[in-house]
């Protein structure tokens, strides 16, 4: 799932996408919707994204029912993946086993988790991230605020061996603190060793100015790079690593290297709260706030839709981008005339 190179693949959504920035009225639906089933969390990891707006939401829970009739309109509307994250940890709603159940009947599904609590449900699921960031229990403890490493590396062994057949990708996940940036590789060979198909380590963003202390972290970029490339020596067949660097400068601060947001609506994030808003990096913003999901047919695609979209500019609104890629292929095809028929 993260090779960013699949955005080739939706090169047809890029195109209609493109006519209607430019006036057209058509918007094709989103390939995924990106679902927060619940508000809140079991850690209390300082660096989290969620932070801002975690603690003061009024709904801290959406209804099965409401979630069940989301899941069946998506699958209508011709929206590809489901993915269940959350601000914080999806694994506290109860009825996220019935959740993944249902929508894995008509959709992809995807879940990230920080292992804590893993539910069978998991592998019926394309693939799970499964958040750890460290690779030592002193490590975790102090990066996630509790006690549960062993715990939590005895649940990820447990899935695998439990997935025996299943085609779901388990994802060991770690992103790069001051704390554990030195345990890079001992990560990758835990993940390994737990028997996981992907390994997944790339630098926090804290520079954010939605984050409780937004600063410039410390980091020792050529020990990194060096596990980095150990890492990537212990690649095998099925075990993939993926070291992101793309979306930051060579000090591992985020960059923006596209002028506008082009991608925005292939993927839609919709909260606790029933809203749908514009970026999964805008969670809970009201000025990013698209409307009420229940009324999804009349504004999406729509003129306000597409202002907002417009009136983004990355370089000022923006932190770490996680689909900058694909605002970089819809520039390519907006600037490039390809010669199609010529492979």
């Amino acid at each position: 799932s993260f090779n960013s190179d699949k955005g080739l693949a939706y090169y047809e959504n890029y195109k209609k996408i493109l006519k209607w920035l430019d006036g057209d009225s058509y918007l094709p639906p989103p390939i995924e919707v990106n679902l927060d089933p619940v508000m809140g969390c079991n850690l209390n990891c300082y660096f989290c994204i969620t932070q801002n707006y975690t603690r003061d939401a009024k709904i801290k829970k959406l209804p099965f029912d409401y979630m069940q009739k989301l899941v069946y309109f998506l699958a209508d509307w011709g929206v590809k993946g489901l993915c269940l994250s959350g601000g914080g940890e999806p694994t506290l709603h109860q009825r996220l086993p019935d959740l993944i159940h249902i929508a894995a009947l008509e959709m992809d599904v995807a879940v990230v988790t920080n292992a804590t609590n893993v539910i069978p449900e998991l592998l019926t699921c394309r693939w799970v991230a499964l958040s750890v960031d460290a690779a030592s229990r002193e490590t975790y403890e102090t990066v996630k605020g509790k006690d549960l490493f062993d715990k939590v590396c005895s649940n990820i062994s447990n899935l695998v061996k439990q997935r025996n057949g299943s085609k779901t990708d388990l994802c060991f996940k770690f992103l790069i603190l001051p704390e554990n940036q030195y345990e890079i590789f001992d990560a990758c060979k835990l993940a390994k060793a737990l028997g996981v198909q992907d390994f997944h380590a790339r630098p926090v963003d804290f520079e954010r100015s939605d984050i409780a202390g937004a600063r410039p972290l410390p980091l020792d970029i050529e020990a990194i790079h060096r596990q980095f490339e150990q890492c990537h020596e212990i690649e095998t067949d099925d075990f993939h690593v993926y070291t992101i660097t793309h979306k930051f400068d060579t000090d591992f601060h985020v960059k923006c290297d596209f002028s506008s947001c082009l991608a925005a609506s292939l993927v839609l994030p919709v909260l606790t709260d029933g809203n749908a808003y514009i970026c999964v990096e805008h969670k809970m913003e009201e000025e990013y706030c698209l409307g009420s999901f229940d009324d999804i047919l009349n504004w999406w695609g729509g003129d306000r839709h597409r202002q907002m979209i417009k009136d983004i500019i990355p370089q000022r609104d923006c932190s770490r981008c996680i689909y900058s890629s694909y605002h970089q292929q819809i520039e390519a095809v907006k600037t490039d005339s390809m010669c199609l028929s010529f492979p």
